[in-house]
């Protein structure tokens, strides 16, 4: 199993065609040094994704522990974005983030988010990995989604509907949250449950999970 094969399972129709950036792997639990050694691949996607009209990157973390369970990821997440932090002054991470605040992280003047896929997440949901016990970061510019905001718009309502009809539905209100902080870990369940990944207490109770 691999990224592309996660792809083609997927029921959205704007990821089977999309152009992907050249991706990193992390090999280790120790993400914050071996991010750090990527510093300049991360940058100079950023830097010209809309240039060069990329979709998004692929960050493949190899290590099965960081994505087994659902707080794990949390972790993960929140130490993936806090090394961002420490590598580009425009990334940050709100104190007190509210879900009606516009928040994206931003890399060389590019705004993105992230969507994580783990082997955390049962096959009813839409960041099921098929087995794999690899977690995959997507990390999508903004401007993506400007390119294709029409088709977007048009096509919001039968995503949601196809990925329901197959049993992994997503809550689009959680998906349509204006701060995008609240988005970067998709529940298990409840599915209209935000995940305060970057609290210490992160994911903490959900017995989904278990």
């Amino acid at each position: 199993m691999s990224f592309d094969e996660i792809t083609r399972k997927t029921y959205c129709p704007f990821a089977k065609p999309s152009q992907m950036g050249p991706g990193i792997t992390i090999a280790t639990a120790d993400i914050e040094k071996e991010l750090t050694g990527h510093r300049e691949v991360i940058a100079d996607f950023f830097r010209t994704a809309d240039e060069r009209a990329r979709d998004g990157m692929i960050v493949t973390f190899e290590d099965p522990s960081l994505g087994a369970t659902l707080d794990a990821l949390v972790n993960l997440t929140r130490r993936f974005y806090a090394t961002l932090t420490d590598l580009f002054p425009s990334v940050y991470i709100p104190d007190d983030p509210q879900p009606d605040q516009r928040w994206y992280a931003m890399i060389e003047g590019e705004l993105f988010f992230v969507v994580s896929f783990a082997p955390c997440y049962p096959d009813t949901s839409p960041r099921h990995t098929y087995g794999d016990q690899r977690t995959y970061f997507l990390l999508q510019p903004a401007s993506t989604f400007e390119r294709h905001a029409k088709a977007i718009d048009r096509q919001r309502v039968g995503i949601n509907r196809a990925f329901a009809a197959v049993g992994r539905p997503y809550d689009a209100r959680l998906a349509n949250v204006e701060n995008d902080m609240f988005k970067a870990v998709m529940p298990i369940a409840p599915i209209d449950r935000h995940i305060p990944w970057w609290s210490p207490e992160g994911a903490h109770g959900d017995a989904a999970e278990k």
